[in-house]
């Protein structure tokens, strides 16, 4: 009677880690992503980086801009120009998708393809590339992620130069001249490195909806409650939902909402930057 038993329970046991296989197969992408490294990251975003500056000759404190899951729109361009680029800096937008031809959003926002914690390098990359422009201030810089891109931003910070998802270190000096970090409405669930711990002191501000159905922001509250108040600000905004700061499709733009984050946003640059020129 043992061995047939046995023998049930082996099949049993297969068939279980065979389901869980199969499970993530659409995942493989996200969970073994191509080997990387800083190089290659930078070459990669070279071509695919777009510098607003104000008049003058700068060099400007400057603002790195990482876009969401659904990609770097003209409409998410402008909107960021439109409450940020008036307050005097220059701002550096990192178009992830156009570095890796990524033309269908879905599989990057159904968690298949490039998670927060890969594209953390992108932020090394980008801040290596802006460090070389002369019209950027290389010691006043600051980080700025959307929903993925926040996820990223704060991963970046995570990580804070360490190895990663999918590359190596990229070294100490990785985030060298970033004065502090903004992110709306971020990832913070599985499998978000941040969730271990924030290793870099740059303060954060993080602005959530409560009405948020798209990422959970009491992941976030519950990841990030380690950090103190000095290093960390939490803006939450009842009845909110994603992207409540700007036009979508999800229809969830509330205009008075968006108004005081962005003032709020504009008040930690200033303390964290300094005034712009």
């Amino acid at each position: 009677m043992r061995t047939p038993l046995r023998r049930l329970l082996s099949l049993l046991l297969l068939a279980t880690a065979s389901a869980a296989l199969l499970g993530l197969y659409p995942y493989r992408q996200a969970l073994l992503p191509v080997a990387d490294d800083l190089p290659t990251a930078r070459q990669r975003l070279a071509d695919h980086l777009s510098l607003y500056t104000p008049a003058g000759d700068g060099p400007f404190p400057t603002v790195l801009v990482f876009h969401g899951c659904s990609g770097q729109s003209p409409g998410f361009v402008d909107n960021v120009r439109d409450w940020l680029l008036p307050q005097g800096y220059a701002l550096l937008f990192v178009d992830s998708f156009g570095a890796r031809d990524i033309r269908d959003w879905h599989p990057v926002c159904d968690g298949k393809r490039l998670w927060g914690n890969e594209r953390a390098l992108d932020v090394y990359a980008a801040l290596d590339l802006a460090r070389a422009m002369p019209k950027v201030d290389r010691q006043r810089l600051a980080l700025l992620g959307y929903s993925h891109g926040g996820w990223t931003v704060l991963d970046a910070l995570a990580y804070d130069g360490a190895a990663g998802h999918g590359f190596p270190a990229a070294g100490d000096g990785a985030l060298d001249g970033v004065r502090g970090a903004i992110a709306f409405y971020p990832y913070c669930g599985f499998p978000a490195h941040l969730r271990q711990g924030v290793a870099h002191s740059a303060p954060v501000l993080m602005f959530l909806g409560t009405a948020d159905r798209i990422t959970d922001p009491r992941q976030c509250l519950s990841a990030m409650e380690g950090l103190s108040p000095e290093r960390l600000q939490v803006v939450q905004y009842a009845g909110a939902g994603h992207v409540f700061d700007q036009r979508s499709d999800l229809n969830t733009y509330q205009p008075g909402l968006a108004e005081d984050a962005h003032r709020q946003a504009q008040a930690f640059l200033q303390e964290t930057l300094g005034t712009a020129p």
